[in-house]
């Protein structure tokens, strides 16, 4: 009798970002994409935030393979993480591999060997009890690909994150033919991209933008600035294309951009026309009106190219009046604040910024509903799980699912975390495994928690205070007055005055006080609280600091 199998996504269910699931048959777990989400606002110096592994610790045999759907960061980006605890082979597509062995170069240098595998589309990867086929489908980076996964109890089919785009601008449209031929055998599971579910009809073609290109590249005085995702190599392409046709140079800013960029163009995934791309320092000696410049900052990352040209910030490029800067990409959900920052510090400037919905010069690479739609009818899942996306997009593609006449009854909203027993007759969630999040802050990982994050929330709200108290160690008295220093309390240094009552203040409540070290502390933490929010309405983070004096 076949054992059920388990679904244990890691993340990826709730949020943007982090997207990982386990498939586990047995003593037997495959792995599908591995990767990071950006920080949120409240998220103060995190750099990135990655799955927690906690559950495949002990398990680390049973891990049979990792294939990874296609190269965005929310995909790739925590493999260097799980390596460091896992040591599994890696199977993707050409350009996907390409970009991850940079990646974990990067991470562990050059002495370190990948155990790197390319998916064929031709025959089944088999991993133990799983057999893994992979389908072309369009994404916003070439090689995405969907997964039917055929496990002892049947066929399962992960479309990765997907569109429908009929005509992309290099490499071949959607294999939905060969999605179709597997899932004509049977398919007992879908597990399917929901980022897309609030948008109705169909998400256009990476190539409608060409247009709105065309014009800016034609009617431009100066430089054309164009900021994009740095994996975005279908509008790369793009970019080049319609430069060429107005005899502009390409300049690429931004170290992942450039990385991105020298990667494709190798693989052969970017065509350049000899003496288009240029370095940096030549297309400074241009005539800005021959010169355009793909960088990085899309969504309006501090330390990325483009905000710190907003900021005048950047080394090597000024921006002038003449410039006009495309933002060539929507804001991911939690950076509509700093993108919104980012376009009235360009303006400020002078030049002229483009950027949805004022122009059509983005295109979303997952699919809207009808694409949604297109891909339940040709698969035909007798269970539906819609996967990637925020509560709500789950929420509604799971509606759109039953709209499709898929039974209610067969159609799961998971979260992360849920372990979901999968058998030929039911489906149904029997445990819960860690799923938290887990910080990455500088070389720490996972050393940072909710605490050490309330902890900066207050800091940044309230600003500190420090309270500096000598006693003598044998008749625990005051030695001398306390010295009080703070921070980020107000904008200038506190009135002598005021300074002057937060130390009366603490002396008195010092005078009431037990004489133990801990006493002292608790009563000058909660005497200066008081005495700064009466006196400034704020909030500082009190920390006593008692010295004892022999």
């Amino acid at each position: 009798m076949a054992q059920s199998l388990r679904f244990i996504p890691l993340g990826g269910l709730g949020d943007i970002g982090r997207n990982m699931s386990l498939f586990e048959y047995g003593r037997n777990i495959l792995i599908v994409d591995a990767g990071v989400m950006f920080p949120e606002n409240d998220m103060l110096g995190i750099d990135l935030v990655i799955p927690n592994f906690e559950y495949l610790r002990d398990k680390k045999d049973w891990v049979r393979g990792i294939v990874i759907t296609h190269g965005h960061e929310d995909h790739t980006g925590a493999l260097p993480y799980l390596l460091e605890e896992i040591q599994a082979p890696i199977y993707s597509t050409r350009l996907v591999l390409a970009l991850v062995e940079r990646k974990l170069k990067e991470r562990f240098g050059n002495k370190y060997k990948a155990d790197l595998h390319e998916l064929s589309a031709d025959a089944g990867l088999r991993l133990g009890p799983f057999t893994v086929h992979s389908v072309p489908l369009s994404h916003s980076i070439p090689d995405s690909v969907a997964l039917a996964i055929d496990t002892p109890i049947g066929r399962l089919v992960h479309s990765g994150d997907f569109k429908i785009d009929y005509t992309p601008p290099a490499g071949e449209g959607p294999n939905l033919a060969g999605l179709a031929r597997l899932a004509a055998e049977g398919t007992l599971a879908m597990f399917s991209d929901s980022t897309g579910a609030e948008r109705v009809g169909f998400t256009p073609s990476e190539k409608t933008i060409e247009p709105a290109f065309d014009r800016i590249m034609r009617e431009a005085p100066g430089r054309v600035i164009v900021a994009s995702f740095a994996s975005q190599l279908n509008r790369i392409q793009q970019i080049i294309d319609i430069s060429n046709r107005y005899n502009r140079k390409v300049a690429i800013v931004g170290r992942s951009m450039v990385q991105n960029f020298e990667t494709a163009r190798r693989l052969g995934y970017l065509n350049v026309p000899k003496g288009v791309h240029v370095r940096l320092e030549t297309a400074k000696k241009l005539p800005p009106n021959q010169v355009t410049m793909m960088v990085t900052g899309s969504q309006g990352q501090p330390e990325a190219a483009l905000a710190r040209m907003a900021t005048g910030r950047h080394r090597d490029i000024k921006l002038k009046t003449t410039d006009t800067v495309v933002i060539s990409a929507h804001p991911i959900p939690g950076n509509e604040e700093e993108v919104g920052r980012m376009i009235n510090q360009l303006f400020e400037r002078g030049v002229e910024v483009i950027y949805p919905p004022i122009a059509h010069v983005h295109v979303s690479g997952h699919a809207s509903q009808e694409e949604m739609k297109l891909l339940l009818a040709l698969v035909r899942p007798k269970f539906f799980i819609p996967v990637h996306g925020e509560r709500r997009h789950l929420h509604l593609h799971a509606r759109l699912a039953e709209g499709m006449g898929i039974s209610p009854d067969n159609i799961f909203q998971l979260r992360d975390g849920d372990v979901f027993e999968i058998s030929p007759n039911g489906c149904r969630v029997v445990d819960q495994v860690a799923s938290d999040y887990v910080f990455v802050d500088g070389t720490g990982v996972g050393d940072v928690g909710p605490k050490v994050l309330h902890e900066r929330d207050a800091l940044a709200k309230g600003g500190f205070v420090t309270a500096i108290i000598p006693i003598r160690k044998h008749s625990r008295e005051l030695a001398a007055s306390p010295r009080i220093v703070t921070r980020g309390v107000i904008y200038r240094e506190l009135p002598d005055d005021v300074l002057q009552g937060a130390t009366d203040a603490l002396e008195q409540a010092l005078k009431r006080s037990k004489r133990r070290k801990s006493a002292l502390e608790s009563s000058a933490r909660e005497a200066l609280s008081r005495y700064f929010y009466k006196s400034t309405r704020r909030s500082p983070v009190v920390v006593p600091v008692v010295i004892e004096i022999e």
